[in-house]
């Protein structure tokens, strides 16, 4: 089964970029060919792959890091956006805080009868 069009020119690519290993611009431009989060996982599979043959392959750990941060950005902007929660009206504010207030005036005032009537039990 033939490959398809587009694994076939990741991996013209790929060995273009093996042939100019040392070329800042041929390992940008290959990075630049990627657009979807399957395109940057095959090119962290392929820096991955290079760094296991060459553990301290210069090249290969700075743009795999690169592949992984434009991975994340890619996927962060696909998330979707939620909008911001509505404000409630400002006359709708100032009737929860004034009940607020009154519910909590009110609660201080049963506390305090209530200490009020078990301290004049005792007397």
């Amino acid at each position: 089964m033939p490959e398809e069009p587009a694994a076939v020119s990741e991996a013209a690519a790929w060995a273009a970029l093996c042939g100019a290993w040392d070329d800042e611009a041929a390992h940008r431009a290959y990075l630049a060919r990627l657009v979807d989060l399957d395109g940057f996982a095959a090119a962290g599979g392929r820096y991955s792959a290079v760094l296991s043959e060459r553990p301290g392959d210069a090249m290969a750990l700075r743009f795999r890091e690169e592949v992984v941060k434009r991975a994340t950005a890619t996927a962060l902007a696909s998330l979707p956006r939620t909008s911001a929660p509505r404000e409630l009206p400002r006359a709708v504010r100032w009737f929860l805080a004034t009940a607020a207030l009154s519910f909590g005036a009110a609660a201080a005032w049963a506390v305090f009868r209530l200490f009020a009537m078990l301290v004049g039990e005792r007397s």
